[in-house]
């Protein structure tokens, strides 16, 4: 009897570790599947992660690099379009030299800032805009029996970048040139109105002309600086002849001496230098350069290279910053 209940028992038994077994192997089989989503999630979000990161370092500063290039061309225009309307506004008031009350208001609109890019890359890099903050001045002398003298006080507008990834550039606008420095080099982009012409005498007319920007706007220089956008408004008060030697009465004009003092002799030294070697008088002409000051004399010594005539002149230009293009 002991035997048969000890027969059935081991038989319930079992059969209950047998239903156990039975229940218990679909939720290893979930517990299985569960983990396997989690590891595809986490490879998946380490993969994304990965090529994020890839992209950042990697691609995200070129695109940026090449944003600010193009904002640097942007300015560029900018400031060649300030130099053409004023060069514009020249023409227009040695038209009408007769009318001193005459004035002529322009605008130029300037993109301070840029290099932006959409969602990766947002923040803008930033520029100052300035007027009056560097120096320059010409002086022009004739070596002639009344001996001509003038200093001409010039001014300047100045963009000066101030990028992240490119390298920074600084426009600057003085004496009606257009000059672009980079580090610690400098070079001319857009020449002023200096002229050497020849006579069929084997002789020179030299025309100087001068653009001033008024010193009277603002003092202590006006700067604006920005990632927005701003703009320029240009008013030109005169057009002023200031020395014809044909009509000095002093006598026939010998030589004359010009000397340009600035921040960036570098770009006038090479300009002057390209100036009269393109006018082909390199051999009786004197260019020096003594740190900030460069100077031409023509002509210098004999050789047959005779100054004709010089014209000088210049024109005063009003300009004024302000916000919004």
């Amino acid at each position: 009897m002991k035997k048969g209940i000890q027969i059935r028992g081991q038989k319930h038994m079992r059969e209950n570790i047998s239903k156990n077994s039975q229940t218990s192997k679909p939720f290893f089989l979930r517990s299985e599947s569960a983990s396997s989503t989690v590891v595809g999630a986490v490879l998946l979000l380490a993969i994304i992660v990965s090529v994020f990161s890839v992209v950042r370092i990697g691609y995200i500063p070129e695109w940026k690099n090449d944003a600010e290039y193009s904002h640097m061309n942007d300015v560029w225009e900018d400031m060649a379009d300030l130099k053409s309307k004023i060069d514009l506004m020249t023409i227009a008031l040695a038209s009408e030299p007769d009318s001193p009350d005459t004035e002529i208001t322009m605008s130029v609109p300037f993109h301070m800032g840029g290099g932006d890019l959409p969602l990766i890359g947002t923040i803008k890099s930033s520029g100052t805009l300035s007027v009056n903050k560097n120096e320059c001045e010409i002086n022009i002398v004739t070596d002639s029996d009344g001996n001509w003298n003038k200093t001409i006080t010039c001014g300047a507008v100045s963009y000066t970048s101030q990028n992240r990834y490119y390298v920074d550039q600084n426009f600057i606008y003085e004496g009606g040139a257009l000059v672009l420095s980079q580090g610690e080099r400098s070079s001319m982009m857009l020449y002023p109105s200096i002229r050497f012409s020849r006579t069929p005498a084997n002789e020179y007319n030299v025309s100087l002309h001068v653009v001033e920007i008024d010193k009277n706007v603002y003092a202590p220089a006006d700067i604006i600086s920005s990632n927005t956008g701003c703009s320029l408004r240009l008013t030109g008060k005169e057009f002023e002849p200031l020395y014809d030697s044909e009509k000095d009465s002093s006598g026939n004009i010998d030589s004359f001496t010009l000397t340009v003092n600035t921040s960036y002799p570098d770009a006038w030294h090479l300009y002057l230098q390209e100036t009269i070697a393109d006018a082909g008088i390199t051999d009786y002409t004197t260019l020096t350069q003594n740190e900030n000051n460069v100077s031409l004399t023509f002509p210098s010594g004999s050789g047959g290279k005779d100054l004709n005539r010089l014209y000088v002149s210049k024109t005063i230009v009003k300009v004024e910053p302000g916000i919004g293009i």
